[in-house]
């Protein structure tokens, strides 16, 4: 008899709130330390907010605001002359993001299925298990007990020779397929004559995007790629990187320097699943963290959920590779 069985994964809540009224601030570097020269209406900034801008690193800074009502267009308080232009950067994402949450509110969950297509008998499937990529944005990746979505101050999509202090969160980027191969176990399917297929086809990418945006996402589509400083003149210390999915794995051509020289490193996929990583490490520099797109992530996907169903033991041997 045939059968569609369903897996579903709601892995967590928007919980971020849509003003309403849009701010946009920027920040541009100047000769003179900022000063309020614009008078402010309705009372003015916020004093959190003044504080913030009066902080001596940016006391070279210059700094342009637009507050304005969504409903009526009024110009709620305005910094720097109407003809100043600003490079607007990722405050462009306000828009997108308020729109999102207008649009989607704010209980949203994306649900992630699974699809058992074909014929069952027993414990086994004769046919294909298909993931319909759903544009998830953190796959289960970054979910907290509580159900709400950890970040740190310096997230890893910030990791560079040129940004300190980037800190990985916690959890296992890899935990809502993990889930997702844990539903199709309990049930009953130990056995699928048949492929993992990801679709991925709910938008298409836009080539002119860096990075790509893409409807199936594990782990930001990135690599993490830690590393410590060793003794000097030698390697590293150690070595750490995730998601860790076949045929992925680490090349390490890593020199450990002086204290106080150049940490420079790089991480560098390659088609046979190498990940290059290389460069120096001073011995003060403490743990570094470098970053690396995931060239195909919905082949990468589906690798990562075959992998998946063999831990919790759905068969893998007639699976296509």
């Amino acid at each position: 008899m045939s059968h569609i069985h369903v897996f579903k994964r709601r892995p967590f809540q928007v919980l971020l709130g849509l003003l309403g009224l849009t701010v946009i601030l920027f920040a541009l570097l100047a000769a003179t330390p900022f000063t309020l020269g614009v008078k402010l209406n309705q009372g003015g900034l916020d004093p959190r907010i003044q504080k913030i801008m009066n902080e001596a690193i940016y006391q070279y800074g210059e700094w342009g605001l637009l507050e304005t009502d969504p409903a009526t267009g009024h110009i709620v308080q305005s910094l720097a002359p109407a003809q100043r232009l600003f490079v607007q950067g990722s405050t462009t994402k306000i828009f997108s993001v308020s729109a999102a949450l207008n649009d989607l509110g704010f209980n949203h969950h994306f649900t992630t299925p699974i699809y058992a297509l074909g014929q069952t008998s027993s414990s086994s499937l004769k046919g294909n298990l298909v993931l319909v990529a759903q544009g998830d944005l953190t796959m289960g990746g970054r979910t907290k007990p509580d159900g709400t979505v950890d970040f740190t101050d310096v997230d890893h999509g910030d990791a560079s020779n040129f940004v300190p202090g980037v800190t990985l969160t916690p959890e296992n980027p890899l935990a809502g397929i993990n889930q997702l191969a844990q539903q199709i176990r309990k049930s009953g399917i130990t056995h699928v004559n048949g492929d993992v297929v990801i679709d991925d086809r709910l938008f298409q990418p836009d080539p002119n995007l860096d990075p790509r945006t893409n409807p199936m996402i594990i782990n930001d589509n990135l690599f993490d790629v830690v590393v410590t400083p060793g003794h000097i003149g030698a390697g590293p210390g150690s070595v750490n990187w995730r998601p860790q999915v076949a045929p992925f794995h680490l090349d390490v051509q890593v020199k450990t320097v002086a204290a106080g020289q150049t940490t420079a490193l790089s991480v560098q996929p390659f088609p046979d699943g190498r990940l290059l990583v290389s460069g120096t490490i001073a011995a003060d520099a403490g743990q570094q963290v470098r970053i690396a797109d995931i060239p195909d992530p919905a082949a990468f996907a589906r690798t990562a959920l075959i992998e998946a169903l063999g831990r919790v033991g759905v068969h893998q041997a007639d699976f296509q590779n």
